[in-house]
């Protein structure tokens, strides 16, 4: 998570002009509930989904992040969605865009519940997203299974997002939103022989997106 968290930093200033696609999803997701309350938004970022809502506390691992957030929206935390830093209940919403596909689900999605007493909405690629680059995007199946006796689903369903980019303008929008990183890769890193592989590989990249809206059972 370290290298992760160091990526995502460095990323904190070109992040919003190039994350088109997350922009897009963030304007999705919050269309799906009114939200009104207290709010977590979890995995911020730069705050694309933040923008517009009241009440709203940002938590992202990567502290370039969570100092950009907090610079728009006063209260941000560094924090780590595998062990949010957070008592139990502690806001009605928890929503979260583009983020915990970098986590182990098992261990996050089960502490965003903890902390939510109202809606978790999520915004989350996966797998048929980019299959050319060998990313682990998760199941679908695993995603809801994970919700399954602990909430009651409101709404989901899944999208297929077009990336606007391609060629080596593919490869600036990885690099700078902080996506270049692929844990199945040696170190992380992507070799300069495999980008170029993959970009001529890729004809009309696009991010298949699962979004849901759920309520934690009391």
């Amino acid at each position: 998570m370290k290298v992760l968290s160091l990526r995502f930093s460095r990323a904190c200033r070109s992040y919003e002009e190039w994350a088109i696609p997350q922009r897009y999803c963030a304007e999705r997701l919050k269309a799906l509930e009114k939200i009104d309350g207290s709010l977590l938004d979890l995995g911020c970022g730069t705050g694309l989904l933040s923008d517009g809502l009241e009440g709203v506390v940002g938590v992202d691992i990567a502290i370039g992040m969570a100092r950009v957030y907090k610079e728009r929206f006063q209260k941000a935390v560094l924090g780590d969605a595998h062990d949010l830093p957070f008592k139990d209940k502690s806001f009605d919403f928890v929503i979260s865009n583009f983020a915990l596909h970098w986590t182990d689900l098992s261990r996050s999605i089960p502490e965003a519940l903890r902390v939510c007493r109202g809606l978790f909405l999520c915004a989350i690629p996966v797998k048929g997203s980019l299959p050319e680059l060998g990313f682990p995007f998760p199941e679908v199946e695993k995603v809801l299974g994970l919700l399954e006796g602990k909430t009651v689903v409101r709404s989901f369903f899944i999208e297929h997002v077009s990336i606007p980019f391609g060629g080596w303008d593919l490869v600036r929008f990885f690099h700078y939103t902080g996506s270049s990183f692929n844990p199945l890769s040696k170190g992380g890193i992507i070799s300069r022989k495999g980008i170029e592989s993959m970009i001529y590989k890729i004809d009309k990249p696009s991010f298949k997106v699962l979004f849901f809206s759920c309520e934690v059972r009391k």
